[in-house]
């Protein structure tokens, strides 16, 4: 829960609220409440009970689905459910599933009556047109694409009215997180209110375009935007209007008194990249401290800029990232130490411009994606301090306006900083980049030009505007 920010608060600023509402295309909305869940265990508490009380509809999206006990009980839920009248629906990233190969449990739940479907299918678009030249390297940039362009949100929303969103996605080593020492340490939010129903409605519209999406047989360019399925996508929605489906879309009273924005991040869908521009609006207005926590920081040279921009003028910027260590325990043993050594990449850089840098010690891994600005506003969902969150990955965040809410954001970020050793810049030294492979020396992507110029710092724009940059 929460309060309202003074009117003094530069972040709740009416000018600065109308620019990120014509950034993102959201609005703030008032009357929430907001339930800060620091740990897989209290996630996962507020999962089953809501699963166990669901009485019209489960929505479900995640990037991955373990094949563990935790993921058979959401299955032997959801079936439960299926045959008690309850209408399941999943949006899953299609990549990830070859990764968990959770194939088997997601199957039985279709076949149980659930409805699934995938965002980017693996093998669809995944081969050129052979009658063009350069084959080999065809199919080594279309192999790049899909890995970039994957569906990364992790939320649920129960009879249209209960949400729990953030960085969880369906498992054990994310369910025990708190309790089990190598389980993830992530966040989420319980959510009730009229903000629910811009989720819910970002649900509906993403089911639909994404179903559309697989079932079209025309041949599409890699990027290509979705808005060709969005009448699709809008006849869906009419229809479940139509039927009167009030768990889909229920009236939805003020639950509380905190202001929430929803803001779902679709770089390839809709071509634009509305969390970035949040992120970068909001930082450009911190006063005071800059707290932020990823598995990986990796902060494109647009971000990285921005933020050391923020130390100039005088704000604590502190970023917690995993440790050599606890990194290992990340997905394929974090890539097989490409996740942690890329972040060493950008530590010294980052260091120099006297952003402070945080590793997290115990065994499992540090996953969550909590956002705090000055003690005011926190952002809690799946967008990462890397370039995937800021160019590629689709994602879904809330930004909460309220000293109450922030202040346990900031609480939770400083009982982390207790798991953690501060790199200082004599630690990085030994692990300062060749300039051959100095992240900040690198083209910048050319997605970089979707960002309003406004938001570009000065170097960004002057790299951009010389024609540095890598072309897809």
């Amino acid at each position: 829960m929460g309060t309202s920010l003074a009117a003094t608060s530069l972040l709740a600023s009416p000018e600065i609220e109308k620019e990120i509402d014509r950034l993102t295309g959201t609005v703030v909305r008032p009357g929430n409440t907001v339930v800060l869940l620091p740990s897989g265990v209290q996630s996962y508490q507020k999962r089953w009970e809501l699963l166990a009380g669901a009485k019209r509809t489960i929505h479900i999206v995640a990037f991955s689905v373990m094949r563990d006990d935790t993921s058979r009980r959401l299955r032997d839920v959801v079936r439960e459910h299926l045959k008690a009248g309850v209408a399941v629906r999943f949006v899953l990233d299609d990549f990830s599933l070859y990764t968990t190969f959770a194939f088997g449990i997601i199957k039985d739940m279709e076949e149980a009556g659930a409805e699934v479907v995938v965002y980017n299918k693996t093998f669809r678009e995944l081969l050129p047109v052979w009658s063009q030249d350069h084959r080999i390297k065809q199919i080594v940039r279309a192999i790049k694409f899909k890995q970039k362009r994957r569906f990364h949100e992790k939320y649920m929303i129960v009879d249209g009215r209960h949400v729990v969103l953030g960085g969880l996605n369906w498992g054990s080593k994310y369910a025990f997180g708190g309790i089990e020492p190598k389980a993830w340490r992530d966040s989420d939010v319980y959510l009730t209110g009229p903000v629910v129903g811009d989720i819910q409605k970002q649900f509906v519209r993403d089911f639909y375009l994404y179903s559309a999406m697989n079932r079209d047989e025309v041949r599409r360019p890699l990027g290509f935007p979705l808005d060709c399925y969005q009448a699709e996508a809008e006849k869906g929605e009419r229809e479940l209007r139509k039927n009167g489906d009030s768990a889909v879309f229920p009236d939805l009273e003020p639950a509380g008194n905190t202001r929430v924005r929803y803001v779902p991040h679709k770089p390839y869908d809709e071509g634009r990249l509305k969390l970035t521009e949040a992120y970068l609006r909001m930082f450009r207005a911190a006063r005071r401290n800059i707290f932020w926590g990823c598995h990986g920081i990796r902060p494109p040279r647009l971000v990285a800029d921005t933020l050391a921009d923020a130390v100039r003028r005088g704000v604590e910027v502190r970023l917690i990232t995993n440790s050599r260590r606890s990194a290992r325990t990340l997905v394929v043993a974090g890539l097989l130490g490409w996740m942690y050594w890329e972040s060493r990449n950008h530590y010294h850089w980052l260091l120099e411009q006297g952003i402070r840098i945080f590793e997290w010690q115990k065994p499992g891994a540090f996953h969550s994606k909590n956002l705090v600005i000055d003690g005011e506003v926190a952002s809690v969902g799946s967008y990462n301090v890397a370039a995937g969150s800021t160019f590629h990955h689709t994602e879904s965040n809330v930004i909460v306006y309220g000293r109450e809410f922030a202040s346990q954001v900031e609480a939770q970020f400083e009982k982390d900083l207790l798991d953690c050793i501060e790199i200082r810049k004599n630690d990085a030294i030994g692990a300062a980049p060749r300039p051959s492979v100095d992240p900040y020396l690198r083209r910048l992507h050319e997605r970089n030009l979707l960002v309003e110029p406004a938001l570009r710092t000065p170097k960004v724009q002057k790299d951009l505007e010389a024609g540095h940059i890598k072309y897809m």
